[in-house]
């Protein structure tokens, strides 16, 4: 079972992949980190245990946005 905030974290990004992923500032205000911890966090959960609620597609997708963003 994924934490809240993770759930968070996928349904924030899954709205934003394909535009690159969303905006430092949006980060910050929504989850109070900074976006290179962000998209760790979000690339360790997309990598080790992604959601049901996303496809193989859009994790793999989303993944190649975390890395970017890196």
């Amino acid at each position: 079972m994924h934490s809240t905030e993770a759930v968070q974290m996928v349904d924030f990004e899954r709205r934003r992949y394909r535009h690159g992923g969303g905006p430092a500032d949006d980060i910050r205000t929504e989850f109070g980190l900074p976006a290179t911890t962000f998209f760790r966090r979000l690339e360790d959960l997309l990598e080790t245990d992604p959601p049901d609620t996303i496809t193989q597609s859009e994790a793999s997708e989303m993944l190649r946005v975390c890395r970017r963003r890196l």
